[in-house]
């Protein structure tokens, strides 16, 4: 069996995978970063191994299963949370999550002196250069914390673990990207970002490849985890990519979307491409690239709603009248830009909207608008992903809106093509096991895995009576946003790598 940790922002996923690919056991630990000041966002380096090691002895106990059946370890991690050590290993101080914008104003600096945007786009995928990376935190920490100097070792989660677990000091070059600190046209980090952030290279993990062995579980950690020394700890991905992987996404064209706080696309290429509307980047898969259009907030906004209205009502109650509501909802439409928009056109200014309210709107009928017009932005996103990948014949659904068959017949209606929800709703979890499967021997190839291990749950389907009226929302959707923030589209910037 395949033990894998899925380090998310607000919970750490543990997974005890069967040979099968099925999930024998799943534990979820969560935890809350805390916020000392605007704009900041820490957590306990510490709480992350805690995490790791009660969902480790409680998916044992649930499974029924004793240490001598985990063969491997897998990981998938949130992005761009780091932690720093000193020489003796340890943290200096808390975890830096990704959340966190302290580093704005550096962050504006580059762009206003260092780098334009096509060229921050061109090394790193970026298509803008967004404070919360790793490269501008860790400019900001070399300006203002003194001891960082000091710093032995400047680690992502994903090599925090894995330098804990076996002492190696290695990444994945999945998660090396996301950092903004690697050059995706050499593979290496880039030597003038870290000068420009007061960073070395020596102060970085090696970078290898998702799905290879980084080492052998120590003594300590197998004892905090209930488990045998000698396990193989595994490299995996950054958990947009993992769960693309475990979705199946490893071919040319084969698209997934995640819906939870915010959206993301994830449409797997042959090219690398130079459309700086949306995020690029080498996938997992050897060979592979990948186009990655998203927007901030997504299911936010239906949260947001729902705790403005009825806080803390269950979400099938509070949704139980939606579908009553015809499609366009009687004249209603929201923009979910309540944390600025991303793609396609990157416009930090833009912000939310109800419009067309009337007396006879009830809260059905601003859950539904909600709710279309997270399918209004997933159809932004396929549509240019399209341009780089050609036409898109299904997606696939992940996140927690997937639970939701009423929201994802919306988005089939809104995309005129099939939404498949997949088997396995912890898709992350899953591609992290696909990759360690594919590291000790299991599968030649993480296509193998992923052909072996993925399983579809249900196909919805897209309904032409109503076709008409969803492009109806979508175009006025389209209107209201330009009407108020100009064009959407944008033109691309190409140009090569």
């Amino acid at each position: 069996m395949i033990l894998t940790f899925d380090i998310g922002t607000s919970a750490l996923k543990t997974a005890l995978i069967a040979d099968d690919g099925r999930i024998a056991a799943l534990h979820t630990v969560e935890y809350t970063p805390s916020t000392p000041l605007p704009d900041r966002s820490e957590m306990d380096p510490e709480a992350y191994i805690r995490a790791c090691a009660a969902g480790c002895r409680n998916v044992l106990e649930r499974a029924g299963v004793g240490a001598d059946s985990v063969d491997a370890i897998g990981l998938s991690s949130q992005g761009q949370t780091f932690v720093c050590l000193d020489r003796g290993g340890k943290p200096m101080g808390p975890a830096i999550v990704w959340l966190d914008r302290r580093a704005a104003d550096i962050a504006r600096e580059w762009e206003e002196g260092f780098i334009s945007r096509q060229s921050f786009f061109r090394s790193t995928g970026y298509p803008w250069l967004l404070p919360e990376l790793t490269v501008f935190k860790a400019a900001w920490l070399a300006r203002n914390a003194p001891c960082f100097g000091d710093t032995w070792r400047l680690f992502c989660l994903p090599e925090f673990l894995v330098h804990w677990m076996t002492g190696e000091v290695l990444t994945d070059r999945v998660t090396a990207q996301f950092s903004g600190l690697y050059d995706l046209g050499t593979g290496r980090w880039n030597v003038s970002f870290l000068e420009a952030a007061g960073l070395r290279e020596d102060q970085l993990a090696a970078v290898g490849e998702p799905g290879a062995i980084a080492g052998r579980l120590r003594e300590g950690p197998a004892r905090d985890l209930g488990l045998r020394t000698g396990i193989p700890v595994c490299l995996g991905a950054n958990d947009q990519i993992a769960g693309a992987l475990g979705a199946g996404n490893c071919r040319h064209g084969d698209t997934t979307e995640t819906t939870g706080t915010a959206l993301a696309v994830v449409t797997s290429t042959t090219e690398l491409h130079s459309d700086c509307r949306m995020m690029a980047g080498r996938h997992a898969v050897p060979g592979l690239f990948f186009a990655m259009p998203f927007a901030n907030t997504a299911a936010a906004v239906l949260k947001w709603l729902r705790d403005l209205i009825s806080p803390g009502e269950d979400y099938n109650s509070f949704l139980r009248d939606v579908a009553r509501v015809p499609p366009g909802c009687d004249g209603l439409t929201v923009l979910p830009h309540f944390s600025g928009a991303a793609s396609p056109d990157f416009r930090p200014d833009a912000r939310g909207m109800i419009a067309g309210l009337t007396l006879s709107h009830g809260r059905e009928h601003l859950a539904r608008a909600a709710m279309e017009s997270c399918a209004c932005l997933l159809r932004q996103c396929v549509e240019a992903a399209s341009s780089v990948s050609g036409p898109v014949r299904l997606v696939r659904s992940l996140g927690g809106a997937a639970r939701s068959g009423l929201w994802l017949r919306m988005k089939a209606d809104m995309l005129g093509i099939p939404v498949e929800r997949p088997a396995c709703s912890e898709a992350a979890s899953l591609g992290a096991g696909m990759m360690a499967a594919k590291a000790t021997g299991r599968f030649g190839t993480l296509e193998e895995a992923a052909d072996s291990w993925y399983r579809p749950d249900r196909v919805f389907e897209p309904d032409s009576r109503t076709a008409e009226a969803m492009d109806e929302v979508y175009g006025r959707f389209r209107e209201l946003y330009e009407r108020f923030y100009g064009c959407t589209q944008a033109a691309s910037t190409p140009g090569p790598w």
